[in-house]
């Protein structure tokens, strides 16, 4: 079989009718699912222990704040992989998301609940910081356990996007969803009916409130034109230079269009990261492509076949979700002890590899006791795959 010379690729070629094996990775997914942990590790840190000073009065803190926008990246990684698994039924995804739901709450408790209620550590300030004061009341508690994050904004994808993995067997079909996602929110974005049960699931689709941080619309959006990547991958022999070369022209594309359009009115479209409207969703899913391709073009070469770094690379990309709700807790327990924005610049940029190494270690002293506990690892064993990258046994996270 003939197979491309370029370095970038893998020179193993399967077929788009054959399921992925178990050991074939995507390098550039790694690469950026990987790079996705430090960032999303180093912008909480800033967030919760960065002063008001550290935050928006420093270059420093607008830089962290920037790389934070990977949100956007790692999400069409999600959806890039939703395309790429073996297991492509819709009980899966329906349950996948019912899980990841279910981790979205629990760690509202572990990041909320656990330190005001059993630890009895969490700041005032931090309390302050929503107009309220302790003791809290119980609407209050279930306000914070209510909090949607990335992880409920992904659960309930889920639901969606293995509807559309179903039945849309077109990638321009895809792509279409996605553009009308991003259309679909500037209709209904912030629409409530005045009932507090049912404004709470609003919410959670389209809200601009703060009780949710990422609002499935436009959100979704990102994970659907990852889908529309990865079905270019697909169609193209597993080509990993196929899926950048289309994540390139498609970046450039929303970039300079969603840029444009975000021009017209700031305040409208940009003025919220978390809560953009349409232009600013299409710049923000531009620029994560834009970033994705470079990112893969100039790392991807030279750093493809360091073993131990890919193997690292792996280790991260496979347990991301699990790393996620350790960095948060960790980041909220630790307030009892550092304060809530309290460090000033160079304070919390030393306390940020602190927090990456300690989440690290927290991550794998868990992932490791869990196995052991389940008679499914031994001590220093570490499973061999055909192309020399270690991997943990059972499913990725």
């Amino acid at each position: 079989m003939t197979v491309r010379a370029d370095p970038l690729v893998h020179t193993d070629v399967v077929p788009d009718t054959a399921p992925p094996a178990a050991s074939q990775r995507v390098f550039s997914i790694d690469l950026a699912r990987g790079a996705a942990v430090f960032f999303m590790i180093a912008v909480h840190t800033l967030w919760m222990f960065g002063s008001r000073e550290a935050q928006a009065d420093s270059s420093f803190g607008h830089w962290v704040h920037v790389a934070g926008q990977g949100a956007c990246a790692f999400l069409i990684t999600m959806g890039f992989s939703f395309m790429v698994v073996r297991d492509q039924r819709l009980g899966s995804a329906l349950r996948r998301g019912a899980v990841i739901l279910l981790v979205a709450y629990g760690l509202n408790v572990l990041k909320f609940i656990v330190p005001i209620y059993v630890f009895g550590t969490m700041p005032e300030a931090f309390i302050a910081a929503y107009g309220w004061h302790s003791p809290l009341t119980l609407t209050q508690a279930l306000y914070l356990i209510g909090t949607g994050d990335i992880l409920a904004m992904a659960g309930i994808s889920f639901f969606l996007i293995g509807l559309v993995r179903h039945f849309v067997t077109h990638k321009y079909g895809v792509l279409a969803l996605a553009f009308g996602a991003v259309g679909f929110s500037a209709l209904v974005r912030g629409t409530r009916i005045g009932y507090p049960p049912v404004d709470a699931v609003l919410d959670l689709l389209w809200g601009t409130e703060w009780n949710v941080y990422f609002p499935v619309f436009p959100w979704i959006a990102n994970i659907l034109v990852g889908m529309f990547l990865g079905m270019v991958y697909r169609e193209h022999g597993r080509d990993e230079l196929a899926l950048l070369r289309a994540a390139g022209a498609l970046g450039l594309f929303l970039l300079i269009g969603g840029g444009l359009v975000t021009m017209t009115d700031w305040d409208y479209h940009f003025n919220d990261f978390f809560h953009t409207g349409p232009g600013g969703a299409v710049y923000l899913i531009g620029a994560g492509l834009c970033v994705f391709y470079l990112g893969a073009r100039f790392l991807a070469v030279p750093l493809r076949h360091q073993r131990g770094f890919r193997a690292a690379l792996t280790y991260l990309s496979r347990h991301v979700t699990t790393l996620y709700v350790v960095q948060w807790t960790l980041i909220c327990w630790a307030m009892g002890l550092i304060g809530y924005q309290t460090l000033g610049v160079w304070q919390v940029a030393g306390m940020m590899p602190v927090m990456i190494a300690a989440t690290l270690l927290i991550e794998y002293a868990v992932r490791r006791a869990a196995g052991l506990m389940r008679g499914g690892w031994a001590i220093g064993d570490v499973p061999a795959v055909p192309d020399g990258v270690p991997r943990g046994r059972g499913q990725p996270d």
